[in-house]
């Protein structure tokens, strides 16, 4: 089903491209082990992030995902902001998970 669930993590990426405030959205293969799928994402804000969370094709792909997915769903998020011009990133971890299915939840 990796084919498949392929498609579906790069027709989310399209769609999230065309969105305000999406700066990348980017799909990679694993290189060791094809069959895992890396998503890397850049908003501009908070808010346009949450916005994302909220679309049309976010919610497809969500409905669509979980019978694909063989193994653990992992997530992390950064703030990055600037600090007398230097880059300053900090690892969010007060995120609230998210359940995919019964068996699947992205952490």
């Amino acid at each position: 089903q990796q084919p498949d669930a392929l498609k579906l993590v790069q027709a989310l990426a399209c769609a999230s491209r065309k969105e305000a405030g999406c700066l990348a959205y980017e799909v990679y293969l694993q290189a060791d082990e094809p069959r895992v799928i890396m998503v890397w994402q850049q908003w501009s804000s908070l808010d346009a992030l949450e916005l994302h969370f909220g679309s049309d094709h976010v919610d497809a792909f969500l409905d669509a995902i979980p019978d694909m997915i063989d193994g653990e769903v992992m997530s992390a998020r950064y703030d990055v902001s600037s600090v007398d011009g230097e880059p300053v990133v900090d690892e969010v971890k007060d995120i609230a998970p998210l359940v995919l299915a019964d068996n699947i939840t992205v952490h």
